[in-house]
């Protein structure tokens, strides 16, 4: 799974599958035992993925700057997962999937947002839906070109976010 997604990071979602098994040294037939198929192994990475972000979030839940620090690696990651975002987001079949990985990571941030509510950092009128908004606008700007392209535009969107909500 580590070979498919640097190469998705790298190449982008629709490289051959057979250059994947190659990366990961083992058989089309293997990664396909494992992996119906692309959509499969893009779910698989993603709920990789979302094991490490909520190992963070635990890690970070304490930090007065905890949503801060998460938002930002959420972001981040995002950059990674550009292409994969967009053509797995766009499968129907898929919905009700991400949609509950996507309840999973809000469900996550909300004990982050009343943490920086209670330490004076976020406005009292912040809410989850405003945090699921930024999901959004996330995805959005990752549809940039280049990595660098993409981290820049992120960054740039949770600073302007961050400006928004905070308390001073």
């Amino acid at each position: 799974m580590l070979a498919a997604e640097r190469l998705f990071a790298e190449k982008g979602f629709h490289i051959p599958l057979e250059e994947i098994a190659q990366a990961a040294n083992v058989s089309r037939t293997t990664l396909y035992r494992n992996f119906k198929d692309r959509q499969a192994l893009g779910i698989a990475i993603y709920e990789s993925q979302l094991a490490d972000f909520e190992v963070f979030v635990e890690n970070v839940s304490e930090e007065p700057d905890g949503l801060f620090l998460v938002l930002e690696e959420m972001a981040v990651s995002h950059c990674h997962n550009a292409g994969m975002t967009d053509v797995l987001r766009n499968d129907r079949a898929l919905h009700p999937q991400l949609m509950a990985m996507r309840m999973r990571v809000l469900k996550l941030m909300e004990p982050l947002l009343q943490h920086a509510k209670a330490c004076k950092l976020v406005r009292a009128d912040i809410t989850s839906q405003d945090l699921d908004y930024l999901l959004d606008v996330i995805v959005s700007v990752t549809q940039r070109e280049t990595f660098e392209e993409r981290k820049h535009g992120v960054l740039r969107m949770l600073d302007l976010f961050k400006a928004g909500i905070m308390t001073t």
